[in-house]
């Protein structure tokens, strides 16, 4: 009985310490950048992301983005001597829940809402000459955004993610452009963890022994996966 008393608590204290989870338990910088296509011509939106992680579960904040320049549009309703270009800018407020979570790996669903301006540039060419552009502005365009998200840290402090998604542009009254901007996009991520930078230069042995919990639970749920297939 004593020997199996000591052997006990022996295991018990091998399990690691669940990290705390806090209130605010990171700051995220991240470089949101994604690959577009417009009638079929590959696109870029440049973003970039800024917000505030609760309990390691949701991150709220804010993203902007922009093209990195004009894009040739293909209206079909426009005289072929009309040539159209268009540059969208909007910013959101995002929502993410993390679904899945170990130390490296993260899986997540997002949404956003927001809004921005879209410039379109006509530019006619006649047969000598090319008239200036004629510019419309759409202003304060509204934008819904969902997607799902794969991440995985480099390092505790840096990451690199990877993700697919929808955005869907809600009130432009010309359909073509409505249709042409409301697009399935794939986005790929450079996450800066600032709490984790400031955790590795202060306190390093608090991300250790995070490594070491996760590590204990994969272990964990991985022997409880096999008894099932045992019995």
């Amino acid at each position: 009985m004593p020997f199996l008393g000591a052997s006990q608590n022996a295991d018990t204290t091998l399990i690691p310490e669940a990290p705390r989870t806090r209130i605010i338990s990171n700051v995220v910088f991240q470089f949101d950048n994604r690959n577009e296509r417009y009638d079929g011509l590959k696109a870029r939106m440049n973003g970039l992301k800024l917000g505030i992680e609760f309990y390691k579960r949701i991150r709220m904040g804010f993203g902007f983005y922009a093209n990195n320049g004009f894009y040739r549009l293909s209206n079909p309703l426009l005289e072929d001597s009309v040539t159209q270009s268009g540059h969208f800018t909007y910013s959101t407020f995002f929502t993410e829940v993390v679904f899945y979570r170990s130390f490296r790996w993260e899986l997540s669903a997002i949404g956003a809402l927001g809004g921005g301006n879209l410039e379109v540039r006509d530019l006619t060419l006649g047969p000598t000459l090319i008239s200036a552009p004629k510019q419309m502005l759409h202003e304060n365009v509204k934008v819904r955004d969902v997607a799902l998200n794969a991440q995985f840290k480099i390092i505790p402090w840096l990451g690199v993610g990877a993700g697919v998604g929808y955005r869907n542009v809600l009130n432009i009254k010309d359909d073509y452009l409505k249709d042409t901007y409301s697009a399935p996009y794939l986005d790929f991520k450079l996450k800066i963890f600032l709490g984790y930078a400031v955790k590795s230069i202060f306190k390093p042995s608090a991300i250790e022994e995070e490594k070491a919990y996760y590590e204990w639970r994969k272990q964990k749920r991985h022997k409880a996966f096999k008894a099932l297939f045992n019995k």
